[in-house]
């Protein structure tokens, strides 16, 4: 069977955010690249598809439900009968042993597909694809045959454990005075959920096709949606992708017309203040 690589992934759209390595008694994810705060979103991103690579082979394809920084954490400390996590851990460690390299490399889908009135979670079936087409190493096993991380999932809640002050500073990207800015919701605004940060706020954001998370000072869950610089004519950023989920948001907390007060925290981060009671 052909091995699955990392140029098969990042063709159709994986992106390369860090590495395994090793810390004190365990493992650790480090995050690298020029687009730290692309990366550190990315791992915060719930329903993604992610990858382990040695050299330029995939070993190992998993998804979660729940954030992938969270999900890695389960590797990094695998509880007792946590039968996914105690493999790969073993594995991770046994490969950094030899000296070589284990990459992550994550598939977050962000622009929404659906059929009739449901959404389409293109991650899991993706998934499924993928091991039953190259059978990575490292996947589990039912009667010989790959299964998906899904159908062995663990029933024990994973932990996660309390980043240490240096990991926090690594992975924390909220730095410098956040920009404020305004979003009158006309009726499109306020019924299909766009979000024109304007000229002013996009000089802070990322480049177009980049991530964005749009989280909400009411504790709501964060949305994961993309910048696109091309759909305004002065390339001022628009935020597509999942716009439903923040119509709800907005009709939940406004009515046409209102204002929502606004702030970009970091080129990939933006938040969204509900109206005070």
């Amino acid at each position: 069977m052909t091995s699955l690589t990392k140029e098969n992934l990042t063709l159709i759209g994986f992106a390369d955010v860090g590495a395994w390595l090793t810390s004190r008694q365990t493992i650790a994810v480090k995050l690298d690249g020029e687009k730290a705060t692309v990366n550190d979103v990315l791992v915060d991103t719930p329903n993604a598809l992610y990858a382990f690579v040695r050299g330029d082979v995939v070993q190992y394809i998993g998804k979660t439900t729940q954030s992938l920084r969270k999900r890695f954490a389960g590797y990094r400390n695998p509880g007792q009968g946590q039968r996914t996590n105690l493999r790969c851990n073993a594995k991770i460690r046994e490969v950094l042993a030899a000296g070589d390299e284990v990459r992550i490399l994550v598939f977050t889908p962000i622009p929404d597909l659906r059929y009739g009135d449901y959404d389409i979670n293109l991650a899991a079936g993706l998934e499924d694809a993928l091991i039953k087409a190259f059978d990575p190493p490292w996947n589990g096993r039912d009667k010989g045959k790959p299964v998906t991380e899904e159908a062995e999932r663990e029933k024990a809640e994973e932990e996660v454990e309390a980043p240490t002050a240096a990991e926090q500073a690594k992975l924390s990207f909220h730095q410098g005075p956040a920009f404020p800015f305004e979003i009158t919701l006309g009726q499109a605004y306020y019924h299909q959920g766009f979000i024109n940060p304007g000229v002013a706020a996009s000089h802070h954001l990322g480049e177009d096709g980049e991530p964005i998370q749009v989280s909400f000072d009411d504790g709501a869950e964060p949305v994961m949606s993309s910048i696109n610089r091309k759909a305004n004519a002065s390339g001022s950023v628009r935020i597509v992708g999942r716009n439903r989920q923040i119509a709800d948001w907005f009709q939940q907390h406004f009515k046409p017309g209102d204002v929502v007060q606004a702030r970009v925290l970091d080129p990939n981060r933006i938040l969204l203040n509900a109206r005070s009671n």
